[in-house]
This record gives structure tokens, C-alpha cells and sequence, in this order.
């Protein structure tokens, strides 16, 4: 399991998700935590917002908008992580049994 941190801050050309989606790809993540970074975010504020980007087993990728303090955001990270761990632990044991 491999997650990832990235801080973007949005392009022209591309949105701070579609950044973050490419950067998932080209790491190799299974999660990764996407921050926009910029004028008054993130960076020595108490509250945060991200974006959870988890590859699911079947290749798709799941999008979580996550806005709270940083205890929140850490919680539902470890859900993300746990569920793909769940989603993959379940696809393995469907395989052996086939």
C-alpha cells in the first residue's frame, strides 16, 4: 500500500484534481492526499481541505472532498486506507476460491 502527499496549486491547464489524478498514476499510489496550496490555505491554519484520491481494485479512482481540522482529515484518510485494504483482502479471497 502505498500513499502519497502532493501540494498543488490548479494550472490553466488543469484543475488541482485532475493534477493530483495524473500524479496518483504517474507515483504509483494507491491513496494520495491532494492539499491546494496558496494565498491563505493550508499551511498554519488549524482547518484544512483535501482531496482523498484512492484507486480502487477494479482500476477506478474514488474522489473524497475532505474539509475539517487535521484530526478529521488524518480520520478519513484511515477509512480510505482500511477500505481499500478491506476491497483488496476481499478480492483475493474471491480469487483463491475460484
Amino acid at each position: 500500500m502505498i500513499v502519497g502527499f502532493a501540494a498543488e496549486t490548479g494550472s490553466a491547464q488543469a484543475s488541482v484534481a485532475e493534477l493530483g489524478r495524473a500524479k496518483l498514476e504517474s507515483k504509483g499510489c494507491d491513496v494520495l492526499v491532494v492539499n491546494e496550496v496558496g494565498a491563505q490555505k493550508v499551511f498554519g491554519r488549524d482547518e484544512t481541505a483535501a482531496t482523498i484520491l484512492t484507486r480502487r481494485p477494479d482500476g477506478e479512482v474514488e474522489e473524497q472532498e475532505v474539509a475539517g481540522t487535521k484530526d478529521e482529515l488524518a480520520a478519513a484518510l484511515w477509512r480510505a486506507v482500511l477500505r481499500l485494504i478491506d476491497d483488496q483482502s476481499r478480492r483475493t479471497a474471491s480469487s483463491a476460491s475460484a
